[in-house]
């Protein structure tokens, strides 16, 4: 019995044995004052915002809490920028949102966006929860200003992509997902922090006209799309297509002699043949007996997924 006693008193230790609390604890709402995403919260309602604003700012807390959950945020850094439909015409337009700097991917709701303009003027504090970022205005404000075509750019530091992207090998067709990006994508050297807003012009020129993903070296990749939508897509495909390379080349000890990489005459016929016209009977009736749209279907997929993890009262207010 003294022996369970004394083995008791090494699990259990009794409340008399627990250290007190230190008296000198720092003062809670002193701190609570210096964090911005804590103070002078701005209350806000639907009704202050026009209908496809507050669509577009639904669609953009749901893909920061995806960004969460899949690991393409860095606590509060990186960020995706959706342009306001119709803000073009508006003066000073285009006009576009963008997370407050200081709250976390998974805490940012809809109504808590800044809205920006291209010279980094803040259009609309949101809830007043946190300053613009100047490295994300740099990057993002370098896409949207040279292409009007992309309403959406979605920039992180997914770790594999990341570290694929401080290789000379660069991204490799190894996978479904990497060769469905092929021919679509461009590099960006590395320019330390996008701090100067000459670097823009530079990032632009190097995504070009027509391309809708820059991978940055030595920092981290960058998809855009004509929604939210497409660049969660080709986001996805990316940082899983590097996750698989990443593997493959773990498995053959880095050397890619061993690995099954398409060359560039194979992977054009893929694309060749995914460009052709569907001649075969039964892919014919295939698609004429399904309407389906992969993009969207992702989308919603991921859309429904953030609303059961976090549920929809939390993220579209």
């Amino acid at each position: 019995m003294r022996r369970i006693q004394q083995l008791s008193q090494h699990v259990l230790p009794s409340s008399a044995a627990a250290p007190s609390a230190p008296a000198d604890l720092p003062e809670i709402k002193s701190l609570a004052r210096r964090d911005r995403t804590r103070r002078d919260t701005t209350l806000r309602q639907r009704s202050q915002f026009s209908p496809l604003e507050w669509e577009a700012r639904c669609k953009l807390a749901i893909a920061y809490r995806l960004s969460a959950h899949y690991g393409w945020d860095e606590l509060v850094f990186n960020h995706i920028t959706l342009k306001v439909p119709e803000s073009d015409r508006l003066p000073g337009g285009p006009h576009f949102l963008i997370n407050p700097f200081g709250l976390r991917f998974d805490e940012v709701t809809a109504s808590s966006l800044l809205k920006v303009d291209l010279d980094g003027n803040i259009v609309d504090k949101g809830t007043n929860q946190g300053p613009l970022f100047k490295q994300g205005f740099v990057v993002h404000s370098a896409v949207h200003a040279a292409r009007p075509d992309i309403t959406c750019v979605w920039h992180c530091h997914h770790s594999d992509t990341v570290a694929v992207l401080t290789t000379k090998a660069g991204f490799l067709p190894l996978t479904q997902e990497a060769i469905s990006q092929w021919g679509e994508f461009s590099y960006h050297p590395f320019e330390g922090n996008a701090v100067d807003l000459d670097e823009r012009q530079r990032m632009a020129q190097n995504l070009g006209p027509k391309n809708k993903v820059l991978l940055l070296e030595n920092h981290g990749p960058l998809t855009a799309g004509g929604s939210v939508e497409e660049a969660f897509f080709r986001m996805y495909n990316v940082t899983l297509g590097c996750t698989w390379q990443i593997r493959a080349m773990a498995a053959v000890g880095g050397d890619l002699s061993k690995l099954r990489v398409p060359s560039g005459e194979y992977l054009a016929g893929l694309k060749r043949r995914e460009n052709q016209t569907i001649t075969k009977s039964n892919d014919d009736v295939d698609k004429k007996s399904e309407n389906y749209n992969e993009v969207e279907a992702m989308w919603h997929a991921a859309r429904r997924l953030m609303e059961s993890c976090h549920g929809a009262e939390s993220i579209y207010c």
